[in-house]
């Protein structure tokens, strides 16, 4: 008599379980530690410990029309260690206008600058709102959440329905 019943508690809480940890990943992604406008930069400093580091570009409305092209670079202390170029019409998060640029982790502590450019066919080099934004202690989803809340959503869905017939 009591098995429906659990079989019920469990399927309903592997469906929790997978939607919150997805709102938890999602919505409280590490602290925001510098940000700039497109074209620009900002300088800041990062530290092993404020490892993992994600680095997302905001294209404001009316980007995706456009055909501009967003360069961002980073440097350490005046050395260039990487270059990417966000494309309009990039995937973008489910809960925000963020397209990730790079996620990485710290490996040597220092100065660090992040830079901003934009290249238009036709030569406008300003976003009507363009910024990049650097987040440090980044959570990062793990997958054996996922898998267990799934286990817990499809077995005591299934279980549940051979219990009942």
């Amino acid at each position: 008599m009591h098995v429906p019943i659990i079989l019920f508690l469990v399927t309903v809480a592997g469906f929790l379980l997978a939607i919150g940890y997805f709102l938890y990943t999602s919505l409280f992604a590490g602290r925001l530690l510098a940000r700039c406008r497109i074209p620009g930069d900002a300088l800041f400093d990062l530290t092993p410990q404020m490892s993992p580091v994600e680095i997302s570009a905001f294209l404001g409305p009316g980007h995706a029309r456009s055909r501009s092209v967003v360069r961002v670079d980073l440097e350490r202390e005046g050395s260039w260690l990487w270059s990417r170029d966000v494309m309009p019409g990039e995937v973008r998060g489910l809960f925000d206008d963020a397209i990730s640029v790079q996620r990485f982790r710290v490996e040597t502590p220092g100065r660090y600058r992040i830079r901003g450019t934009v290249s238009t066919p036709d030569g406008k080099t300003r976003l009507p709102v363009a910024a990049i934004q650097v987040h440090v202690r980044v959570r990062e989803p793990r997958p054996v959440v996922y898998v267990l809340a799934g286990s817990m959503l499809a077995g005591g869905f299934v279980s549940l329905l051979v219990v009942l017939a």
